[in-house]
């Protein structure tokens, strides 16, 4: 209810923008995606001029989503003289989302929303929909649509049941709530199949990706002061084993359900020299502080951050080494 302002301002910006531009944050997972297709959809099922855009193109595993092909990654969009809003989701800043550039170069300033769940987030936005206590980005939007009596179709409800899963876990982490049950089985009457979803999101490994799940099991690290359990991939394991990012993003959720470990971190080296971390916890420990030490950011249960620098292995553990800047540190620290 107290978001309800914040969503029905938004919704009357939507409702009379000439073209939107609807933007998924950069290596888009299924919460930025079903959040963003979700209302993309509604709006196409309207008849409305909308863009959809990422800067990185989705992964193949979400080839189900309807009119997944229609989402963009010129932006050149961002050029189009019509374009009055911009609907982001699932997103801190325009930043992480990949646009701030973009929307800096727009011939005219458009009408910006926010539609988030993270604790860290700017509130960018003109209109901002941040509810912190919800599972998902599709929560958010889901609320966004019941504030304002929309319709939910069956392809909109596809969308949306895949960011639930996505950032539930299937509905096995900390993030899942009773609110979060509750939208799922009012998706469930539209005729979405929770089974179809999670088979293609989770039943989806090729052989490399488990390889390479195989070379972080390897490397697992233990911190028993800290609890900390923590793992390592670099450049050469994705060169051996070429993948879709998207095919790794389970790793640190794996590990936080198996371990009896407060916090779970798994490193990976980035093409462009950069160090992507991923902390989940199981416990009281709050990650999205930790993750701010490095610029990151994220919820108290999972959060992450990406820095320039390559991993160095050490025997008590792992070292972000930043030769450009002749710095190392060590990580993680709690």
């Amino acid at each position: 209810m107290q978001h309800r302002a914040a969503s029905q301002q938004i919704f009357q910006k939507l409702s009379t923008a000439r073209k939107p531009i609807l933007v998924a944050h950069r290596k888009p997972d299924g919460d930025t995606l079903g959040a963003m297709m979700a209302v993309f959809n509604w709006l196409r099922d309207q008849g409305r001029a909308a863009h959809a855009f990422c800067v990185d193109e989705p992964a193949s595993v979400y080839a189900y989503f309807p009119r997944i092909r229609a989402v963009q990654t010129d932006p050149q969009v961002f050029q189009d003289e019509e374009v009055d809003m911009i609907c982001v989701f699932d997103a801190g800043d325009l930043k992480y989302a990949g646009i701030d550039a973009f929307v800096e170069a727009m011939p005219k300033r458009p009408y910006i929303a926010d539609f988030d769940h993270h604790i860290t987030n700017t509130l960018f936005g003109d209109g901002n929909l941040v509810i912190t206590n919800a599972s998902s980005t599709a929560e958010v939007v889901h609320e966004f649509f019941d504030d304002n009596n929309v319709e939910i179709s069956r392809s909109m409800a596809t969308c949306l049941m895949t960011g639930l899963l996505t950032d539930t876990s299937n509905f096995s982490n900390p993030a899942t709530t009773v609110k979060s049950l509750e939208i799922a089985s009012e998706l469930l009457l539209k005729g979405v199949s929770i089974r179809d979803i999670t088979k293609r999101l989770m039943r989806n490994k090729p052989f490399d990706a488990l390889k390479l799940w195989g070379r972080a099991l390897e490397r697992l690290r233990w911190d028993p002061e800290k609890k900390l359990a923590s793992t390592a991939l670099f450049r050469e394991d994705f060169q051996d084993h070429p993948i879709e990012d998207e095919y790794m993003e389970g790793l640190s959720n794996f590990l936080n359900h198996l371990l009896q470990a407060d916090v779970v971190l798994v490193l990976k080296e980035t093409e462009k020299n950069k160090v992507k971390g991923s902390y989940r916890s199981a416990t009281d420990t709050d990650v999205a502080e930790m993750a701010k030490a490095y610029g990151g950011g994220g919820h108290r249960k999972a959060a992450g951050f990406l820095v320039d620098g390559a991993i160095v292995e050490r025997p008590d553990g792992w070292i972000v080494q930043q030769s450009d800047l002749g710095r190392q540190f060590e990580l993680p620290a709690i």
